[in-house]
Formats: C-alpha cells, structure tokens, sequence
C-alpha cells in the first residue's frame, strides 16, 4: 500500500533464509559450472556466443564493418560474467540462532543475571554501553566505572562459535579502570541522563564525551586513565546533548542556546604556551578540531536529541519546540522539518541504517516514527515513561525501557511490540545493545541487568556483587 511497505517487503525477501538457502543455485547459473558447456544447455541457460568471455578477439578482425557489427552485437546483448567456478558451489550451511537472537528467537533471551550495587545510598545507572569488550558505567554521582565485557570468544577463545558441548556464556567481569570522579558539576535544572554522554573511537584510543556542565562545555575523558583531554567551550549556553557518528569522524553537540554544533574529530598534538611570562612550552592532546566545522540554526527552544550520519550525510536535532530539523552534513544545508502531531517536546530520538527515524515524546508517552523524507509512517503508546532507547546492531529492532523495569523489543517497521522482559522491578535508565543482541540495563537502584541467551550453568549463580 506504499512505497515504504514495497521496499520493505523485498528487502525482507531478498534476505530470507530461503533466499540464503538457495543463492548457491544462483552461484551456479551466473559464475559457476551452469554457465558454459553441457550442465548450461540443460539447465536454459545459454546466451548469444558473442557475450561470453574471450568468445572473439576483436583485434584480430581486420574488415572493418564486421568489426563495427560485432561490437553492437556486443554493445546490444551485454557481457556474460567471467566463469570463477567449475564445480557446484556448496550450499550454505544451516543458520545459528545464536548469532541473531533477536531476527530468530527473541525467546530465547532472559534475564541471565544481576549484578547487585552495594554503595550506600544508592546510585542509579545513568549511562551505560560497551566499546570493544569493555563495559562503562556512570551513576549519577558522576563516578566513571570501566569493567570487562565477558563472552564465550573471551573466555575460550577463538571465533564467536559455539558446539554442542559448549553453551553460550555472558556476563560481567573485573573493573578495569578503578571507579573516579569526571566532569565538572552539572548546570542547574538539567537533567541527567544519557544524552549528555557519547563514546568515541580514534584509532586505538576510546574517549568517553560528556556534556551538561554549568561552563557550556563538553569534555574528553581518556578511558585509559580516566584524564581529562580536551575541554571546548564554544556554545553560548548549557551543552545539553551529544551524538557521535558510528564511524567516529565527526560528533554534534545541541545546547540551551538554540544551534546545534558539527566538530570534526582529528587526533593530532599541538604546541601551546603555558603562560605568557615563561617561554615553557607543552604538548596538548588534541582530539576534536576546537572550531565547530558547521553552527546550525532553526530551532526555537532547547536542543534535546541529536543524530548523525556520515552514510546518509544527514544531522538531525530534536527540541523543546516539538520539531525535528534535518540539515546535510557535509554542507550544513537545511533541508526539512517534522513536527510532532500534537506539538509536543522531544525528549529522544533514534535512526536506523534503513532511514526510519523514532522519536519520543514524554508529555504525552508516545513513539512516532517517520521516513528519512519526513512521512509520517507509524505510532505506538508506551506503557509507563521510556529513560533509554537503542537499536539492535542490525537497525531492524527498537529496544526501551523506562520507569516500568521492562525491557520492551518493538519492530522498527512498524513498532509493534515484539516482547518484553521482566526485570526486577526497579526502573531501567539506561540501556545498551552489545554485538552479541545481549541487553545491559543500568537500574534505578544502582543495579546492572544482563539479559542474554540463558545459560544452564549461570542458573546457580546468576546474583552478583560490586
């Protein structure tokens, strides 16, 4: 009935299991043994002799005119492909739930274990997410917690298979930075949350990116160390959120002055002058080129969630005024705006690799999701107020979890709920995905849920402490 559903629906059939369990055959016809000889007559397959590969020498024709008909024939019919494979290419081996959890049994996923927060008071989870095999941890006293990410590959090495005899296992591990202190205090009235923090890649480096401080600055803190980096102040307000680009060359920072900033990332060392009395020279580490590459404008209220896409060369920023405003990336030029039907903030805002954007709206608990050309293509009513949102690795899937304590998975084509999970009944508010389709939730209380495929073996032990 759309554009939308036509190109969804054949893209979920060209990438079928049916469509993989026979692409052998196509192998066969197009590069393979089926295309020449005996096995191609009977398979119908066979093409004017001129599109095969070295059926004529054309430098060895010496009248022109044929020379001149055989190049249109060429020209008119095309070119079969060069012939890789003499022999049937083997058919592809059955797929492994395992490595897709949530495409092929969603099921199977359960709360596997938790670790319990023994700090008193309690502190809740703000943010969480993993990078490589490393967990990071920030409650809402600012304490930055770096642990490991265990996995069957970590724990026996090797590629991330599994046999019969050998279940698959997930779990959390030793710190590896010791729990410190980050950031400078946060400005007054802003909330934190998990859009004030990103995490970013150069090279062999990883930097966790925050925001919210009452300087209208945002901070790189070296996971390595947990040091402090680079501070930049640009914004004339509060830095009120930040996004990073999956490959980690450019991140957006959106502020309580309205304008939305594009950095570009750019690992280099320069010289700068402690003081002006002495001629003492030091290095600075920079990582972000500290002159924003683009300021862009069109909101009317605080910016409250970013997306950025070096793929689609798209920028998109959410605000307080209930409009979603889409610009280039590449050249900061605007594009469009979606607005929320009734006109409501924004407070979140998420984009799949497909171009289907989500956004959230806490006044009135609702999702709407739209095309990258801003139609408006679905709506759901959440059950209780959302605190995270994240996409499966695959952009297929929409995970949330709020005040409730579940986890709910909805379908990113249509946010129909696909299944929720219990958790321990304290609210969830923070979340993240890990390449495996495990979910971390960050609790209220303090506490981290693991939901994972079940292992038998963790049954006895699934309750543990830091």
């Amino acid at each position: 009935n759309s554009p939308e559903e036509f190109i969804y629906r054949n893209r979920e059939a060209l990438e079928s299991e049916f469509v993989s369990s026979n692409l052998h055959h196509w192998i066969d016809l197009i590069f393979g043994y089926k295309q020449r000889g005996k096995p191609a007559v009977e398979a119908a397959n066979i093409f004017y002799h001129l599109t095969y590969e070295g059926a004529v020498d054309l430098r060895e024709i010496d009248d022109e005119l044929q020379k001149s008909a055989i190049e249109d024939q060429i020209a008119n019919f095309g070119q079969t492909p060069v012939q890789i494979f003499r022999k049937k290419h083997p058919r592809r081996g059955n797929p492994m739930p395992i490595e897709h959890p949530l495409y092929f049994a969603p099921a199977s996923i359960t709360l596997t274990s938790v670790v319990l927060n023994t700090t008193q008071p309690p502190s809740s989870v703000v943010f969480i997410d993993l990078l490589d095999s490393n967990i990071l941890i920030i409650n809402e006293k600012f304490t930055l917690t770096v642990k490991m990410w265990l996995t069957t590959q970590l724990q026996y090495g090797g590629n991330f298979t599994f046999s019969s005899s050998q279940e698959p296992s997930f779990g959390i591990g030793a710190d590896i930075l010791p729990s410190r202190m980050i950031g400078t205090p946060l400005a007054e009235n802003i909330e934190l949350n998990g859009q004030l923090f990103a995490t970013l890649q150069t090279g062999s480096e990883s930097y966790l990116v925050s925001c919210g401080s009452w300087e209208n600055s945002f901070q790189l803190t070296s996971l390595n160390d947990g040091k402090t980096v680079q501070k930049i102040r640009q914004h004339k307000d509060v830095v009120s959120c930040i996004a990073v680009a999956t490959n980690g060359s450019v991140l957006v920072t959106g502020s309580y002055d309205t304008t939305v900033m594009v950095w570009y990332v750019s690992h280099h060392n320069i010289m700068e002058k402690r003081n002006r009395n002495t001629r003492t020279d030091v290095n600075k580490d920079v990582i972000i080129v500290e002159n924003p590459y683009h300021v862009l404008c069109g909101h009317d209220d605080i910016i409250t969630c970013l997306f950025v896409s070096v793929e689609l060369d798209i920028v998109i920023s959410g605000s307080k005024d209930g409009t979603c405003i889409f610009h280039t990336l590449r050249e900061g030029r605007y594009v469009r705006s979606i607005w929320h039907p009734s006109g409501l903030p924004l407070s979140k805002l998420l984009v799949s690799q497909h171009g289907r954007i989500v956004v959230y709206a806490e006044n009135d608990l609702s999702l709407h999701m739209y095309s990258i050309n801003g139609k408006h293509l679905a709506f759901s009513e959440c059950n209780g107020r959302l605190n995270c949102m994240k996409l499966s690795g695959c952009g297929d899937f929409l995970v949330c979890a709020g005040d409730n304590g579940c986890i709910t998975l909805r379908s990113m084509y249509s946010l129909e709920v696909i299944r929720r999970y219990e958790g321990i009944g304290k609210p969830i508010i923070s979340l993240a995905v890990t390449p495996e389709e495990c979910f971390l939730a960050g609790a209220k209380d303090g506490s981290i849920l693991v939901y994972s495929i079940e292992n038998s073996q963790l049954r006895r032990s699934s309750v543990l402490w830091i």
